[in-house]
């Protein structure tokens, strides 16, 4: 009887105390450790970020976390932002274009742009990679007053992207939309400086503009001014970590080629780097196929310019000391006419994204003859790639990437992208998780 009392007993105290069941988060003390995945695959491959959004009823509209949910939902149906600060997902037709990661101050620093393409804005934002908080830097910027500006200085316009320089500033690459007549320069970028203490602005270079550097068109026959130069495009810039030079690509058969120029970091003088297509003076410069349609990207990795064409959807590798361009993916993966690159040292791939409809990034590593697609490419088998078991879920499975941003956190091997036009989602390839991190 007495061993019955025994086993009655400790199997009560068995039946009170808290179970403790698998999670598919790593850290404990996570935001939401207690809305863990309960498949399987989730829970062997853990997830490092706050929250778990693969799991359904994290990212469902009605039962889910806003960090897991689609930003364009949490933003403009729920009226809610995610991280401190002031927010532009509300603005009117707003993007996040650009940027770059800041690791002396752990910033993520974006170029915004908003409104009409006619009366479009610029704004620059920092996001604090710590909390996720955001401050504006410089630019167009409203409140419940309406527009006011940040920091003295020229209007930034359709701002595309923003670089850091050699010498501590920042340089953005707006865009600007004019009437093409005699009296005016016509439709082109604008360089311009931005001091990180205060925002301020400052034009360094115009395309189109003969008081700055402007690479010629080779056109015999010239009505205006602005006939005299390459027509330059609105999606490649970057800036040359050594001399502080600016890469820029044009396009227009009828006016200079297709091909990518330099620009001097005192906005004096422009140099061809590599020239295709047909000009009346019959300049080429550089051997390879030719470049057809806008380029779309310019990275420097070791020394190379990478970049998409629009027209063969061709992955280029541009010697700047020649002018040569080697293919390096021709009609694959698909769809192509790809944006954004990022060389990841720590994998040995290349992640591609931007400007898809079926696949939102991929990772190419040199030398495979296999592409992974970060929505089909789930198996983990690929020698080179056991690194990718899981797809991507949460925020990042819904396909509207577009023309958003991408960037490689070196510090946590993560992907950050912006996304949804309005938000910077955090993808961790090891487990497939995505998260929200601000909007």
């Amino acid at each position: 009887m007495l061993f019955k009392h025994v086993m009655s007993a400790a199997l009560l105290v068995c039946l009170t105390q808290p179970v403790i069941a698998e999670t598919s988060l790593s850290n404990p003390d996570a935001k939401y450790a207690d809305r863990s995945c309960p498949l399987k695959q989730h829970i062997k491959h853990k997830t490092a970020l706050d929250a778990d959004c693969r799991c359904g009823h994290n990212s469902s509209i009605s039962t889910g976390i806003e960090e897991c949910m689609r930003p364009t939902e949490v933003a403009l149906n729920r009226g809610s932002t995610i991280g401190e600060g002031p927010s532009f997902a509300t603005y009117h037709n707003a993007h996040i274009s650009g940027g770059f990661i800041d690791y002396d101050n752990n910033e993520l620093i974006a170029s915004v742009y908003w409104d009409n393409s006619k009366d479009g804005k610029g704004l620059v934002v920092a996001y604090n990679m710590d909390d996720w908080s955001r401050r504006f830097v410089s630019g167009d910027a409203q409140d419940e007053y309406g527009h006011h500006t940040i920091a003295e200085g020229p209007a930034f316009n359709l701002l595309k992207d923003i670089k850091p320089g050699p010498d501590g500033n920042w340089y953005a690459f707006s865009y600007v939309y004019r009437k093409n007549n005699k009296n005016s320069f016509g439709s082109g970028p604008v360089i311009l400086r931005v001091n990180p203490e205060n925002g301020q602005r400052s034009v360094v270079w115009e395309a189109r503009n003969g008081e700055y550097g402007q690479c010629p068109s080779g056109r015999k026959t010239i009505r205006r001014e602005s006939q005299k130069y390459v027509q330059y495009t609105q999606e490649v810039f970057a800036v040359d970590p050594q001399d502080g030079s600016f890469i820029v690509s044009f396009n227009n058969s009828k006016m200079g080629g297709t091909g990518f120029a330099r620009v001097s970091s005192d906005g004096k003088q422009c140099d061809f780097i590599s020239l295709s297509g047909k000009r009346d003076d019959g300049l080429k410069v550089g051997r390879g196929l030719d470049m057809r349609g806008p380029m779309l990207g310019a990275y420097l990795h070791n020394g190379k310019i990478y970049t998409h064409s629009t027209g063969e959807k061709t992955l280029f590798e541009i010697d700047p000391n020649s002018g040569n361009r080697k293919a390096i993916l021709r009609k694959s993966p698909k769809p192509q006419a790809w944006r954004h690159i990022q060389w990841d040292d720590q994998r040995g791939v290349f992640w591609i994204s931007g400007k898809m409809n079926s696949a939102m990034v991929t990772a190419y590593k040199p030398g495979a003859k296999s592409i992974l697609i970060t929505d089909k490419s789930c198996s983990g088998r690929d020698p080179w790639a056991s690194w990718f078991p899981l797809c991507k879920e949460g925020p990042l499975a819904t396909l509207t990437l577009n023309y958003g941003p991408m960037w490689l956190n070196k510090n946590t091997g993560t992907l950050l992208f912006g996304y949804d036009s309005v938000g910077i989602v955090e993808f961790e390839p090891e487990s497939g998780n995505s998260i929200n991190r601000s909007l």
